[in-house]
């Protein structure tokens, strides 16, 4: 066989291990990830300890199961006038003094570190990251079951979920692990257990219902009064027939029948803004707000507080009187039927 062929092939099969060699350096140092998102549901308080809390139970469980090669902690703080704090290590944090005016809109911790996974020669990098809020709207959450990034969403108007996990992991042991870790630090926190009163959350349970009901209950006994008062009117002109009505009698009625229009079409404006109230009022009811760390979110737990007591004195004395207000138009009306 010519030699020059014999050297092309050797240089070949030589070229062809390094590339083998190259693929599969590449592969263990480039491993793809998966992802892990989790939401909690809970009523929480959640102050600075807390975080400090689960860092040590993260650090933990890594230490102590794996042998781990860098490690960053950093912690992102945005507050309600736009003001963003970032911490690049976890000793900034910790010597922070919290002392902001403003009250705190989310905070979102990360830990991301590189660990020896069985089967890789080099480290893996693993990421945490724990989002803390107010709670996720309806979108946000779509966006965290159809994509899993928890890291960008804007401001939250519910508090459903104050707490959301994702964990990009090549282990899938760890990264159940580290679930599993925020969710026995979100059971071990502190609960929201204000006392609420027991008839405005079952209102607030029902709020859609009970302000359909100042809105349109209240409409129709108005209607029904306005009726009563305008067979009332035509009762007393003691006439059989239509026809015997006198012009000045027939002035008189259209006047009635558009004082009456007038007046109803006013109350519906004003029952339509009472109930919209009363839903808003409804919907603010028991929220939680769920941190305490800064000057800002001490004054804000106080403020909540005081505006539900606020706004449950305020809806029980609307649905009074707006009871009292239907009972007496059916009152009223019927009296008139019967003279």
């Amino acid at each position: 066989m010519d030699n020059n062929i014999v050297q092309q092939e050797l240089a070949a099969t030589a070229e062809s291990q390094k590339l083998a060699i190259y693929k599969s350096i590449y592969y263990q140092m480039n491993a793809k990830p998966d992802s892990l998102s989790k939401a909690y549901a809970r009523k929480v308080i959640i102050n600075k300890d807390d975080l400090i809390d689960l860092n040590n139970r993260i650090n933990d469980r890594i230490r102590l199961n794996y042998e781990q090669d860098g490690y960053i902690a950093s912690v992102t703080v945005n507050l309600k006038d736009k003001h963003v704090i970032t911490f690049k290590c976890w000793e900034e944090f910790l010597q922070h003094k919290w002392i902001e005016n403003s009250s705190t809109v989310s905070i979102v911790l990360q830990w991301n570190f590189n660990i020896r996974v069985p089967g890789y020669e080099q480290p893996q990098n693993h990421n945490l990251v724990v989002k803390l809020t107010n709670g996720l709207r309806p979108e946000e959450m779509l966006n965290l079951i159809f994509s899993g990034k928890i890291e960008d969403f804007e401001e939250v108007e519910l508090n459903t979920f104050p707490v959301v996990a994702r964990v990009d992991f090549i282990q899938v042991v760890l990264g159940e692990e580290l679930l599993n870790i925020v969710g026995e630090w979100v059971k071990g926190l502190r609960q929201n257990n204000d006392l609420k009163n027991p008839i405005i959350s079952l209102m607030k349970k029902y709020r859609k219902r009970v302000a359909q009901y100042f809105e349109y209950i209240s409409l129709i006994m108005t209607c029904i009064l306005a009726i009563g008062i305008n067979v009332r009117y035509i009762n007393q002109l003691n006439v059989v027939a239509l026809g015997e009505i006198t012009l000045v009698q027939f002035k008189n009625l259209l006047v009635y029948l558009f004082i009456s229009g007038m007046l109803i079409y006013f109350l519906r404006r004003l029952f339509e803004k009472l109930a919209e109230n009363i839903y808003d009022k409804l919907s603010q009811y028991g929220q939680v707000f769920i941190f305490n760390i800064t000057r800002g979110d001490i004054n804000l737990q106080d403020k909540i507080k005081n505006r539900d007591k606020s706004n449950g004195r305020g809806i029980l004395v609307r649905f009074f009187l707006s009871l009292l207000f239907n009972v007496g138009c059916g009152m009223i009306a019927s009296w008139l039927y019967s003279l």
